[in-house]
């Protein structure tokens, strides 16, 4: 897969085993889900309002998504969140017992991770979440990602966003490439897994190409940098698909669509879920670069804004 890796080797999350994995993504089924999910638009107002089922300028040959927010509707609009989450009834993982301080430890371990990568140059910096694990609780790799996975579930349990699979499937009935731009950490696809009962690629999966999906996490620089949307639109002029001819889906008008536009794509604004969905009113990249359109649902896509065949 295309990864620029930052100096220092690759992440300790890539060394973990298929094994460890399946283990966490049963973890995750038991652990990390949602039950009964509802959700509720947000209130579209300014200048996005008037874009709400804007018609797309043509019909894209190729899809890419954000995760969370998008695909998934969780606790919190992005991933490895902490603060006060449930403390009390936070996950036991292998013996894994984890310390009050915990959120403190790893608010300060990423602070410090993100002010270096910024002296090196990185303007918007990631971390590896099995690192940070690693520092905070001073263990090895494989305690540190069931301590993540654990941590993850009880503080962003997770289930699909209402409306997604149906879209997702007529994705790949239409033969439509699909790709993904998250910020994200190693467990974000187990998390895809568990929600909707099928990988991302593979002849059963949810149809999603493993050379067009991007993960902060592998290069350690999140959105709303544009390295991954570049990155994207290098693989899909490969495949004779150019950015005007990919459509983008995200629930931040500034990670997801602002920056997806400089990259030269077509990008929808999810607004279907008020909790996570994020306007940015008022941010000036956002105000130069707005969504092509504004949906208040999945089903909007496919049935509302795709009605141009040139």
């Amino acid at each position: 897969m295309p990864w620029d890796f930052e100096p220092g080797g690759p992440p300790m999350s890539e060394g973990l085993s298929p094994g460890l994995l399946d283990e966490l993504a049963g973890y995750i089924r038991a652990h990390g889900m949602r039950v009964d999910v509802t959700v509720s638009p947000a209130e579209v107002s300014g200048p996005l309002r008037k874009l709400i089922g804007a018609p797309l300028p043509r019909k894209p040959k190729a899809v890419a998504f954000d995760v969370y927010g998008t695909l998934l509707a969780g606790a919190q609009a992005e991933p490895g969140a902490v603060g006060e989450a449930r403390m009390a009834s936070v996950a036991e993982f292998s013996g894994i017992r984890f310390p009050p301080d915990l959120p403190e430890r790893l608010s300060a371990i990423i602070a410090s991770d993100h002010a270096a990568a910024r002296k090196r140059g990185v303007p918007w910096p990631e971390v590896d979440a099995v690192s940070v694990f690693m520092r905070a609780l001073d263990m090895d790799a494989e305690r540190a990602a069931r301590a993540c996975v654990a941590w993850e579930c009880a503080v962003n349990p997770c289930s699909p966003m209402p409306g997604a699979t149906a879209f997702l499937d007529a994705c790949k009935l239409a033969g439509l490439p699909l790709a993904i731009v998250s910020n994200a950490q190693f467990y974000t696809p187990l998390f895809i897994r568990a929600a909707f009962g099928k990988g991302l690629w593979g002849p059963d999966g949810l149809g999603f190409d493993p050379d067009l999906t991007f993960w902060s996490c592998r290069g350690l620089r999140a959105k709303p940098d544009t390295r991954m949307y570049l990155s994207l639109v290098r693989e899909l002029k490969d495949r004779s698909i150019d950015a005007p001819e990919t459509l983008y889906v995200g629930n931040d008008a500034l990670n997801d669509c602002a920056t997806a536009g400089e990259a030269g794509l077509m990008t929808a604004l999810f607004a279907g879920d008020a909790r996570s969905c994020m306007l940015r009113d008022g941010d000036p990249r956002v105000a130069a670069m707005p969504p092509t359109t504004v949906i208040l649902y999945w089903d909007l896509i496919r049935t509302g804004v795709w009605v141009s065949e040139t």
